[in-house]
């Protein structure tokens, strides 16, 4: 049965980690290489991505967990801590293998979501190539506090496009006190996606991460960017 932990701590879907017998995976076995890199690259990662590993996270909630400041809560017979779900999942880097920062013997215990008015003005949205296909092409999660016609704050959340839950911080900063247009949309998006590094097969996931990013931003102030 599927759990909330479970969710988090999930591998990656990434094809070439799935194959044992004909592909090299750093993540699968440390050093070997990543044939992905030069590989099909169409379901790879544009942000946070390393030589040493592009693979996607998979997870559709810890994108929503990353939006709305979750803390998962931990134990081990060391004692407890708590970590920023933002902070559980590590960059690939130079050590794909080490997915998270979670310590041997380290359970979640909890996960805790801290109290957000303006949740209740949010919105999760998932591309993918067909419906009958789980995994996404781009997701995106997204709450937005507006007063009298301006942003007040906002929380965005990226999947499909990084290596880990992507929490959208540029785009934070840049709506910050500008007004709720599709113009201060788009040009949020266009900040975060700037630091995007795609590969042969993905570079149409830039745009379409700004097209959903605009929309999901739109949609929530009340009509369709």
């Amino acid at each position: 049965m599927a759990t909330v932990a479970g969710n988090m701590l999930q591998r990656t879907r990434c094809p070439y980690f799935y194959d044992h017998d004909g592909a090299r995976c750093n993540r699968r076995t440390p050093g070997q290489g990543c044939d992905a890199i030069d590989g099909f690259t169409r379901t790879h990662a544009i942000l946070g991505a390393s030589p040493a590993c592009a693979a996607t996270h998979p997870s559709d909630m810890c994108v929503a967990l990353a939006a709305l400041g979750a803390v998962v809560h931990l134990r081990s017979s060391g004692g407890e801590r708590t970590v920023q779900l933002t902070d559980l999942h590590r960059l690939p880097e130079d050590h794909p293998e080490i997915e998270t920062v979670l310590e041997p013997g380290e359970l979640v215990t909890a996960v805790e979501l801290p109290p957000l008015p303006f949740a209740a003005r949010s919105a999760y949205r998932k591309v993918r190539d067909r419906a009958s296909f789980a995994f996404a092409l781009v997701s995106v999660a997204a709450a937005l506090d507006t007063d009298g016609g301006t942003v007040r704050g906002a929380r965005i959340a990226l999947g499909g496009v990084a290596t880990k839950p992507w929490r959208a911080w540029r785009a934070e900063e840049a709506l910050r006190g500008q007004p709720a247009t599709e113009e201060s949309f788009r040009a949020a998006a266009e900040a975060e996606l700037a630091q995007a590094r795609p590969l042969r097969d993905n570079q149409f996931k830039i745009e379409l991460a700004k097209r959903t990013v605009a929309s999901v931003l739109g949609h929530l102030a009340g009509g369709e960017a």
